[in-house]
């Protein structure tokens, strides 16, 4: 109530200020329209540039533009008002609606007005990106036309701005550009944003995501920004392309659910005793782009010929050439050279042999983005060098090749380091220490190992111009609790980041209930919003056997086939490892058909040794701060060997061990309290309970032992 009484003060103080204290008296004539007396503040020189006198204006539609400029003039301050009121993003949307709705005038978006001279102005643009996108300048003239397009031929009435499709490479720097060309446009003040909002169609797999993909696309179509990409189409959900296909054909998506705004999102109504529902979402005002890497031909097979016939501009990107890399290199350097100069205070040079190998070395996948990671590396070092050393302004810097052939830098006689990369060296170290000290588990420390060197090989020849091979990275760990598998992901996540094979690195470990739901529609999208948490990591799924409870299990089953197709489409960036027992991971890997050839590493855990046993006891007293004494490890490895003579299973894990451990920690502090003298670091043969509680198993075959033939 408070914040609509704030909105209510707020509007009609702003519109007092539009449009004059005496508005009322105005809109109560007849024609209301033809007699508008326009005011701005309370300043003078304002009143006599913005002053439009009623005796001048009769035509209507003057009139209305020459308001519609007022109430633009006025966006700024309804954007502070926001930020100063408190008001939230539905509040100011309801604000400028009222006065829309008070005063029978449609405010204007500042990227709808027309450019009196829009060539000039699109000439000065296409000058401007250009100079710092290089090797593309035929493909960014036909970018150029097509956001040109509109001010030239006019839009359509509730139709797309325009519709443009983006091809090219991977590297070849559609996304840049389309983003260059957003950001251009709203620095001539013709776009209120310069945000462009992307859609991954792969990220909605499913028919029961629709209302996630239509809130995802409510909110960009209802954004500042005037830029749409759509990308991954070609593995989008069939119904949702077809959505797509209305907005770019019909300029709008006809919605078969009763949806209301709420809060600025689109949810689905509860009842039918609503009043403003939305019953369509339209494209008016937003350019429509399509990101692809394929022909034409591929996004014929995702959307068909009506679709392209609406696609009035194809902007084809190229690979970049030596030529052009080269260049972007150049700009690269003549751009770092200033700005250390500007904030080091440093005469920086950069030898040509650096640029060279830079040409040789950068990611072709990633394109310009990938040089320009190397760019940014040298300043951070440079400025990392500079608050260690902190030199003289004006002294000489020098980024050379060093005898190993790699770049370093120099700042008189101090050498230094200017790849920051060298720190994935330092963690691949780190892991492989933790690694190393992991008891037991040879062949995983192997198998982890060898991932490394294939990635390392591959990149090499992708490096070279060669074609690289790609294998699967999903994992299957069997094996019984506590044997280590938990540990091993974690490590994983850890050395795929720091050999690159993954983007972030972090393990994202659930079990089926933070997977699948309890309600008809809703596990899908839970399955997805944990699989986006866990894109540029591993995906640990324990106990993975439980997705899968039989043919009657719809959830576990709509789960299972929304994670076998976003492994597949995030395969460069994910890893999923599915853990647990032998018998019942079998069971699972027979649920549905596309599991066993997505998970082709199949690594068993097996159960520890007694010796092994001995040693994780001994290393988790170390870690805590203590020390198992001499005497106490022989009986402690006795007792290991008989409860694992008895069941290996329940006994041969780490978890024992702990168990062990930590039961002998607080048996030594009953035996200080009586003795204070003794070692406090020592835990003695008296502080372990050795007594045997373990139950005899029930005998079963290998399960895997038809899937290993």
């Amino acid at each position: 109530m408070a914040n609509r009484k704030k909105r209510t003060e707020e509007k009609e103080r702003l519109m007092q200020e539009v449009l004059g204290k005496d508005r009322t008296s105005v809109y109560g004539v007849p024609d209301a329209t033809k007699h508008i007396e326009l005011t701005i503040g309370n300043q003078e020189q304002e009143k006599k540039e913005t002053q439009i006198s009623h005796e001048t204006m009769y035509d209507s539609d003057d009139a209305m533009s020459a308001l519609n400029e007022v109430l633009l003039k006025q966006q700024k301050e309804l954007e502070e008002m926001s930020k100063d009121s408190g008001f939230s993003d539905a509040d100011m949307k309801k604000f400028q609606d009222d006065i829309q709705k008070d005063y029978d005038v449609k405010l204007e978006e500042q990227d709808k007005k027309s450019i009196e001279d829009s060539k000039e102005v699109f000439d000065d643009i296409y000058d401007n990106i250009t100079s710092k996108i290089m090797g593309q300048k035929d493909a960014l003239h036909q970018l150029i036309v097509a956001f040109r397009r509109p001010y030239v031929m006019g839009v359509a009435e509730g139709k797309a701005r325009n519709v443009i499709l983006v091809s090219g490479p991977n590297g070849s720097g559609r996304h840049t550009a389309v983003k260059q060309m957003a950001r251009s446009l709203y620095e001539k003040q013709i776009f209120i944003s310069d945000e462009v909002y992307t859609v991954d169609m792969s990220l909605y797999t499913s028919g029961s995501q629709e209302q996630i993909f239509l809130q995802d696309l409510y909110k960009d179509l209802h954004g500042k920004g005037s830029v749409i990409c759509f990308e991954n189409f070609e593995n989008g959900f069939p119904a949702f392309l077809r959505m797509i296909d209305s907005l770019v054909c019909d300029g709008k998506i006809i919605l078969n659910k009763r949806y209301v705004e709420s809060k600025g999102m689109l949810v689905e109504a509860q009842t039918g005793l609503v009043k403003d529902t939305v019953d369509s979402l339209s494209a008016e005002g937003k350019y429509l782009v399509f990101i692809s890497s394929g022909p034409v031909e591929k996004v014929l097979d995702s959307f068909g010929a009506d679709f392209i016939h609406h696609v009035l501009d194809q902007v084809q990107l190229k690979t970049l050439d030596e030529e052009s890399v080269m260049a972007i290199i150049k700009l690269r350097t003549d751009e770092l050279i200033a700005k250390t100069y500007e904030n080091l205070k440093l005469n920086l040079t950069i030898h040509p042999e650096v640029q060279k190998w830079i040409a040789k070395h950068f990611d072709k996948e990633a394109g310009a983005e990938s040089i320009t990671s190397y760019f940014s590396d040298f300043y951070l070092c440079l400025a990392q060098e500079v608050l260690n050393t902190n030199p003289a302004a004006e002294t000489k810097a020098d980024i050379v090749m060093n005898s190993e052939n790699e770049p370093q830098g120099r700042i008189e006689e101090q050498i230094f380091t200017v790849l920051r990369q060298n720190d994935s060296e330092a963690e691949i170290a780190a892991v492989n220490k933790e690694l190393d000290e992991v008891v037991g588990l040879n062949m995983v420390k192997d198998y982890i190992r060898s991932l490394q060197s294939h990635i390392k090989i591959q990149k090499i020849r992708r490096e070279q111009g060669l074609k690289t091979s790609e294998i699967s990275k999903h994992m299957i760990f069997t094996g019984n609790p506590g044997t280590g598998k938990t540990t091993i992901a974690r490590l994983i996540s850890r050395y795929m980041k720091a050999i690159g094979a993954l983007s972030q690195g972090q393990l994202v470990e659930v079990t089926r209930a933070d997977l699948v739901a309890q309600y008809v529609g809703q596990t899908a999208p839970l399955t997805m919003s944990v699989i986006k948490s866990a894109i540029g990591g591993v995906l640990f799924i324990d106990e993975a056997y439980s997705l899968y409870r039989g043919k009657d299990d719809s959830f576990g089953l709509e789960c299972i086939d929304t994670l076998v197709k976003a492994m597949e489409d995030n395969r460069d960036d994910l890893i999923v490892i599915l853990a647990g027992y032998k018998k019942e991971m079998a069971g699972f890997l027979e649920s549905n058909s596309g599991l066993k050839s997505r998970f082709p590493n199949l690594i068993d855990f097996p159960d520890y040794t007694a010796e092994e046993l001995l040693e994780i006891s001994d290393s988790i007293a170390k870690h805590q701060g203590y020390r198992i004494d001499e005497q106490a490890k022989p009986p402690l490895k006795e007792y290991f060997e008989k409860v694992q003579s008895i069941n290996a299973a329940e006994a041969g894990n780490g978890r024992m061990a702990r168990n062990e451990v930590e039961e002998a920690i607080l048996h030594q502090s009953d035996r200080l309290s009586k003795n204070p003298g003794s070692d406090m670091e020592e835990l003695l043969k008296e502080d372990f309970e050795l007594t045997v509680k373990v139950k005899p198993p029930v005998q079963e075959e290998n399960p895997f032992a038809s899937l290993l033939k």
